[in-house]
């Protein structure tokens, strides 16, 4: 009986066999089964006995799906020899079909693939209900003025439906991105053998359609020795992760300055001041969102310098990084879409904001350059004066008049020129260009948005019934696909 030192099966393969019990073994038995239906249609297995003794075994193998993980014994290094010795003990030397031609290489690769194109179906439904809830919010805030700023400065007035259109705008680009990641990595590397492949005729487009992938990776030994699908799964997370961090940053603020309150399941109290509302929710996303990034530098790191060939580093290895990373980023985004659905914006904290403010000078020099003939440098410093004047006088911008835009130099405006020019409102209905903030503009967006939305959801919506398909043909009676 083979034995290791203490170190290695403790270490690695007493560890790695608890990762693959609980992560991978429907994908390790769903493979093997493709696999094994490929042999059954070579010309030398096709003898009566033979193909009876495969029914047998494919019937066993897909049971395994509903019986319980074995125990990993002392001379067995791995989750694929411990079902394989399961399927000894009952089925003999038939369990040999199992091995013609498949090498582990190719075996953990595919499987491995399996478990990444399930964490991007995931991410990608997670993405789609917060894409949703943002448009939903966006629709019910067309006119609720907020102040955007710039480097950590008050800058100009939007609405809050701008902002998160804008949000759910980069989202989409994750969302295709995510997908464009499945279909790159959505090929098969079974029947890649060691790295060279097998004399063996297998028929490696059979297999992958068994497993609902689009075809086999073309060069047998890229199949093995490939890494870079592994690239696009962490970096899809990390782009995700980055993206959603500044919004987080945001709702923080904004919950900190009362304008967006959580509900109060998402909030905890404190243990001495009986006034706060602490909005540990956001907190705890943006420190999922973090780890995300995190984890991603874990796989890059482990990939970088090394031979192109089948290795550890970034196979079994990185398999409990990648599932770290997808449940980092899986509870990050159930949290917000929680703090979205569960959390509102304060109509009146914000109106109140808006108009303490002096973000509307830009709208007062547009109006002077515009509508009374100067120069927009000239009307800036009018505005700029103006802007001073008013903080001197510890009086908010929107309630000058026109005798203060006349005391910074400016024009004689009328006083319903002064008050449109300087109120926040009236600064976003202004603003109906595309892309820009006007209620009526962003009306039009977001029902873009919604479009765009539900082509998303289509499209994963078939990835994932494709691979389902897939999936229950597999596990179905061989007789169906022989």
């Amino acid at each position: 009986m083979s034995t290791w030192h203490p170190a290695y099966r403790e270490g690695v393969l007493a560890a790695d066999y608890r990762f693959a019990a609980e992560h991978l073994l429907h994908h390790f038995v769903d493979a093997m089964t493709a696999h094994l239906d490929t042999v059954l249609r070579m010309p030398a297995y096709s003898a009566p006995e033979v193909q009876a003794q495969g029914a047998e075994l494919r019937r066993a193998l897909v049971a395994l799906h509903e019986e319980p993980v074995p125990e990993q014994a002392a001379d067995v290094p791995d989750l694929y020899f411990a079902l394989q010795r399961k399927l000894e003990a009952a089925h003999g030397d038939a369990v040999g079909l199992i091995r013609v031609g498949l090498s582990r290489n190719d075996l953990d690769m595919t499987v491995y693939k399996m478990s990444g194109r399930a964490y991007l179906l995931a991410t990608g439904k997670r993405l789609l209900r917060l894409r949703e809830l943002l448009l939903e919010k966006a629709e019910t805030h067309l006119e609720t003025v907020v102040i955007a700023e710039t480097h950590h400065q008050p800058g100009q007035p939007t609405t809050a439906a701008h902002y998160l259109g804008a949000v759910e705008d980069q989202l989409t680009r994750d969302s295709d991105r995510l997908q464009a990641a499945y279909d790159r990595m959505n090929f098969s590397p079974l029947g890649a053998a060691a790295l060279a492949g097998s004399s063996h005729p297998l028929d490696r487009e059979f297999t992958a359609r068994r497993l609902g992938f689009r075809a086999p990776v073309a060069n047998t030994y890229d199949a093995v020795s490939s890494a870079d699908w592994e690239f696009d799964l962490v970096s899809v997370a990390q782009s995700v992760a980055l993206g959603l961090g500044r919004l987080v940053t945001d709702m923080l603020a904004w919950a900190a300055s009362g304008r967006y309150r959580l509900d109060d399941e998402l909030v905890q109290g404190s243990s001495i001041m009986p006034q706060k509302r602490n909005p540990v929710s956001l907190e705890h996303t943006r420190t999922k969102l973090s780890r995300v990034v995190g984890a991603a530098s874990m796989f890059y790191f482990s990939s970088h310098n090394i031979p192109f060939t089948d290795l550890n580093d970034f196979g079994p290895d990185m398999q409990g990084a990648l599932a770290s990373q997808h449940r980092q980023l899986s509870g990050a985004l159930d949290l917000l879409t929680a703090c979205l659905a569960g959390g509102e914006f304060d109509k009146r904290k914000l109106a109140e904001l808006a108009a303490a403010t002096d973000t509307t000078a830009t709208e007062l020099a547009d109006v002077l350059a515009r509508e009374h003939g100067l120069s927009f440098p000239a009307a800036h410093g009018v505005a700029a004066r103006l802007v001073k004047q008013m903080f001197e006088q510890g009086r908010p911008l929107t309630t000058a008049g026109p005798a203060d835009i006349e005391a910074a130099g400016g024009p004689r405006l009328t006083a319903e020129e002064a008050t449109a020019a300087l109120d926040p409102a009236a600064f976003v209905r202004r603003r109906a260009g595309l892309g820009m903030p006007a209620p009526e503009v962003m009306t039009t967006q977001l029902a873009r948005a919604r479009e765009r939305l539900d082509a998303d959801t289509a499209a994963l919506r078939e990835r994932e019934s494709a691979l389902d398909r897939a999936t229950a043909q597999l596990r179905g009676s061989e007789k169906e696909f022989a």
